[in-house]
């Protein structure tokens, strides 16, 4: 038992290495590519999106926070509660503006959790709706990337040493993980696991499908947005595999919304195709319309709800 718990530890340990090590490396580039960048070029490209780009990318935007409010739905069968789907949708949506702009563990897991108990359920049915909603996403997440990866569809900044294969790989993994996860759904006799203290349950196949299909649509259209304040200047499979290669980046150096990743990883990758100054200024459009403008949305709302709750509560 001893044995194992140390186990445990050092591979604790070693994960918190890894994530050390990619964070140094991600505030390196950072830093190395923000000396280069002439930021009112930035400005000006950002500001020279024309309207009806800049309206599509909104619509798209709300799109992928509904789409991201589909997966809280879908686990309502699997959690067990009967929270309408409209009050499902509100708490989804305010937790993922605060995390993609403050965090998991603040906006993803305890407002989230926090939200849902102020509505009646549970901690322990909260976390199984945590659980599902993100098993949902990166099983779409690895679904969507690997078969991005193994169609060579990301693009590798000169100098860096990734090769091809190498790449391929890491897809073919993804897409293994994925299909692992199906079979597991659809065959796997032992369907309840403890984990922490609490259980969790494998749905069955038709539902891990939908969970697939809606994560997949949901980093779809958050490519989307993107390729359209490009205005079509890159391809979008590429733009696609850049935004999620950068998207699992910021997750291992724990930077939220993957704020400073995801420009440096688009102005390295596509150099041969536009200058840095605009798809930064593509880029950081994106992180305005889906991160910083729902939050000014979100923040006031969750403040809101905390109020009204204390004052009934003190009433």
């Amino acid at each position: 038992m001893r044995h194992a718990h140390h186990h445990g530890h050092r591979r604790r340990r070693l994960g918190a290495w890894l994530a050390g090590i990619v964070g140094l490396a991600v505030v390196g580039v950072l830093l190395y590519q923000a000396r280069r960048i002439d930021w009112h070029a930035v400005a000006r490209a950002a500001h020279d999106i024309p309207g009806p780009a800049v309206a599509l990318a909104a619509a798209l935007a709300l799109a992928g926070y509904l789409a991201y409010a589909g997966f809280d739905i879908l686990a309502r069968r699997y959690a067990g509660h009967r929270l309408p789907a409209w009050q499902v949708a509100a708490i989804a949506m305010t937790s993922y503006a605060l995390n993609l702009n403050l965090g998991v563990l603040l906006g993803g897991v305890a407002v989230r959790l926090r939200l849902y108990g102020r509505h009646g359920l549970r901690t322990a049915c909260g976390l199984r709706v945590v659980a599902f909603a993100t098993a949902t996403n990166w099983v779409g997440y690895a679904w969507l990337a690997g078969a991005l990866l193994l169609a060579g569809q990301m693009p590798t900044p000169a100098g860096w040493h990734l090769g091809a294969g190498l790449l391929r790989t890491v897809g073919a993994a993804l897409l293994a993980g994925a299909l692992a996860y199906l079979y597991l759904c659809r065959y796997a006799r032992r369907r309840a696991y403890t984990l922490r203290g609490h259980r969790w349950v494998l749905p069955d196949l038709p539902t891990a499908l939908r969970q697939m299909g809606l994560a997949g649509v949901s980093w779809a259209i958050m490519g989307g947005i993107i390729y359209v304040l490009l205005q079509g200047r890159a391809p979008y499979p590429e733009v696609l595999a850049i935004l999620l290669f950068s998207s699992i980046a910021a997750l291992l150096a724990h930077i939220p919304g993957g704020l400073g990743v995801i420009e440096a990883l688009f102005a390295a990758a596509l150099a041969t195709r536009m200058p840095a100054s605009e798809s930064l200024g593509a880029v950081l459009m994106y992180r305005l319309l889906y991160a910083w403008i729902p939050l000014c949305v979100a923040l006031p709302a969750y403040l809101g709800a905390e109020w009204r709750h204390r004052r009934a509560a003190a009433g």
